[in-house]
């Protein structure tokens, strides 16, 4: 009999220990999932925060100025960031929200490989951990950087960098929830450790031991097997996910001891019940049963409920022994799954939320790059063809309407622009109240039917030095935060002004005579306690999935880069009005009928066209060859540069955004061979922030499409004519 009950121990042991290990596993599998959700949710919104920052800071501006921006920004900042700072090209520190107590000269980032491949690329970047400099303990901390563009030129002026410490991260936090002996590890590409839980400090930058790169990619996510670590030999199942914000796999890794531990304990608990036998095997059971295996039966069931998604279980067990405190305890840690869960989903509706708004733009940029190639073929066919008719025949005036519609197409297409935030910055004098008839049928349809717009103009009013559309994206968001403010309708009024503005005014704006754009909505108005902070970067009263909180907070970067203030005066129940004062010039606004007015241009250079839309640089072909020039066209950048190999040009037109290699490419390899060589770019759309920053940087002339013969002539004629060469 002692034999059997031996037995039987033995057989339950196993399936008990087989049934935690198959637990223990799962339990490896879900949190390392949990972890790298939470870990990507974060990188996301350091990479939405320092992309919106670079409209909020100024890298001209006093150190002691720019020290007290960021410090305010981080007192605010709900995310657990160590410190905000911003350096210039070279690494230097120009300001930070906390200042290392040797000096500022400890905090700068020349040497750090995170500002290094921030530098190379020209975009956000996700940094290998480091030591900090800015605190006395040199904890471990994640570095995140991004480029601050001068949003006059697109070149890049300064870098703005967050550091996280590495013990705040929520994916860290919830690894450390783990039974002991539980360890997070997070390696990259190359098999270097980027945290780790257990021996931080030992192992934290190191080479993983036996780590192999095709091992790694071979190996498949949601593994649950288990592994002895190569650093403290402790067998652990181990569950693992790659990250979609950096090439970073995690892996959790929970102890089997605890499956092992629960089966000896079983084994031994068996036997000694069945050698106990006959007389006390009834009253046993009978105790058992009645006083501990339905309360932990019942646990169980709980335990099972919310694991299938049922998050509202909790135990009824209110007993004051150990199995009543195991019962409190399961109940708190399901509340404690419940808010964890929610704070995560809240991160995950934010991040599909900034994933959205960047899809639209990229939507809309293709949609405008391809119309504006259509445009540039039609417009210059037909403006071909009206040269051939006299001017008194009656297909005159309808090809006259025809360009005018061509016009008004490229116009829609530049609005469309609006939303991708892409397109190459152009600062220039221009009418304000063009600007805003420009763009009122567009605002008409983002206010909606219920929400009533007028609109007030003043034509004596100067003219203005900004980008026609990063001005009206300020317009398109002024009018998205009223009509949100306006559920149930209402009404949206824009006015222009004259207004001057003298010293002491609490406008905050220099004095001066400034142009003022009123926005004015009928809606339910900003509470007075949070009317301070509504351009604070994530800042919204908004619900849940109705705003990211970085609409007024671009708007007021893209207007105080232009040189002007915008203000606010608000209540709740009374409405909102929002005030944008930009300098008035007295200069007539750069207008580009004035172009088309004059005798284009002619000439006799060399001209060599690049397009990868064959139908544009035939017609731009054509059309230079009419004015006497003599000009070779290229489909794509191979073909130009076997055609520059053979033949001498002057000047090079080329496309920007072509496949294989980009019009800026192509150009350094042309300028590499051929110094002297004029360029113009010209394009309908760049789809990538590092072309943008490019071309603004080699300060190379710029034509939009698409394009009029006037304007693509007098450009060309005005490139060739310039005194010095092409940088």
């Amino acid at each position: 009999m002692a034999v059997a009950f031996g037995l039987l121990a033995w057989l339950r042991a196993r399936d008990r220990q087989l049934a935690e290990q198959r637990l223990i596993g799962e339990r490896a599998r879900d949190n390392a999932f949990a972890v790298t959700q939470a870990l990507d949710a974060q990188i996301g919104q350091a990479q939405t925060l320092l992309q919106s920052l670079t409209y909020v800071v100024d890298p001209g501006a006093p150190s002691v100025v720019t020290d007290s921006v960021l410090r305010v920004l981080h007192e605010r900042m709900v995310a657990p960031y160590a410190n905000l700072f911003v350096v210039d090209t070279a690494g230097t520190l120009i300001g930070a929200a906390r200042i290392h107590p040797a000096g500022r000269r400890r905090m700068d980032v020349g040497d750090r490989p995170y500002f290094l491949d921030t530098r190379r690329a020209q975009r956000f970047t996700v940094g290998d951990p480091v030591r900090s400099r800015a605190r006395s303990d040199s904890a471990w901390l994640i570095p995140f950087m991004a480029p601050v563009p001068d949003q006059r030129t697109g070149r890049t002026v300064a870098y703005i960098g967050a550091t996280i410490l590495v013990d705040s991260l929520e994916g860290v936090q919830m690894a450390r929830r783990l039974p002991q002996g539980s360890v997070l590890t997070v390696l990259n590409t190359k098999g270097r450790i980027i945290i780790r839980t257990l021996d931080t400090d030992r192992w934290v930058g190191r080479q993983f031991p036996g780590f192999s790169e095709r091992g790694q990619a071979e190996q498949p996510v949601g593994i649950d097997t288990i592994v002895p670590s190569d650093i403290d030999r402790i067998d652990r199942l181990f569950g693992s996910e790659y990250m979609r914000n950096t090439p970073w796999r995690v892996y959790v890794g929970i102890p089997v001891t605890e499956a092992f531990a629960a089966a000896r304990l079983q084994f031994i608990y068996d036997f000694l019940i069945g050698l106990l036998g006959g007389v006390f095997v009834v009253f046993i059971a009978s105790w058992v049963t009645g006083r501990l295996l339905r309360p932990i039966e019942s646990l169980t069931l709980d335990a099972r409920a919310i694991s299938e998604g049922d998050m509202r279980r909790r135990s009824q067990i209110t007993s004051d022994d150990e199995v009543g405190e195991l019962a409190r305890t399961f109940n708190a840690m399901a509340d404690a799954i419940v808010d964890r869960e929610a704070a995560l989903t809240a991160s995950q509706d934010r991040l599909r939320e900034a994933q959205k708004l960047e899809a639209l733009g990229s939507f809309a940029g293709g949609i405008a790059h391809d119309f504006n190639n259509y445009l540039s073929s039609i417009l210059g066919h037909v403006e071909l063809a009206r040269e051939t008719v006299p001017p008194q025949h009656d297909a005159r005036a309808e090809l006259d309407h025809a360009i005018d519609a061509t016009r008004r197409a490229a116009d829609l297409t530049r609005q469309i622009l609006v939303f991708s935030r892409q397109q190459v910055v152009e600062p220039r004098l221009v009418n304000p109240n063009e600007i805003v008839r420009g763009i009122e049928r567009l605002l008409a349809r983002v206010l909606g039917e219920n929400v009533a717009l007028s609109c007030q103009y003043d034509d004596t009013l100067g003219s203005i030095r900004v980008d026609p559309g990063r001005f009206e994206q300020v317009l398109m968001n002024l009018a998205t935060n009223a009509r949100d403010a306006m559920p149930q309708g209402g009404q949206f009024h824009i006015g222009l002004s004259r207004l001057h503005v003298e010293a002491g005014s609490v406008l905050g704006a220099e004095p001066g005579t400034y142009v003022c754009f009123t926005a004015r909505d009928s809606g339910e108005g900003i509470p007075r306690e949070v009317l301070d902070r509504i351009f604070e970067p994530f800042f919204t009263t908004k619900e849940r999935g109705r705003g990211t909180g970085l609409g007024l907070a671009i708007a007021y970067g893209i207007v105080k880069q232009a040189g002007g203030v915008m203000t606010v005066d608000s209540a709740s129940g009374s409405g909102t009005t929002l005030r944008v004062l930009l300098p008035e010039l007295n200069r007539p606004a750069d207008l580009p009928t004035r172009i088309d007015e004059a005798p284009p241009p002619a000439g006799q250079e060399r001209l060599l066209v690049v397009d990868d839309e064959p139908a544009v640089a035939k017609i731009a072909e054509r059309l230079l060859q009419q004015a006497g020039y003599e000009v070779e066209s290229a489909i794509g950048a191979r073909d130009a540069l076997s055609r520059f190999d053979t033949q001498h040009f002057d000047m090079v037109i080329s496309d920007v955004v072509m496949p294989g290699m980009s019009g800026p490419e192509l150009v350094r390899e042309l300028t590499r061979r051929r110094p002297e060589l004029r360029v113009l770019f010209v394009s309908g759309y760049a789809d990538d922030d590092a072309l943008v920053a490019d071309i603004a940087a080699r300060q190379v002339a710029f034509l939009p499409k698409p394009f009029s013969r006037a304007s693509l002539l007098h450009k060309v004629r005005d490139v060739l004519d310039a005194r010095r060469g092409v940088p």
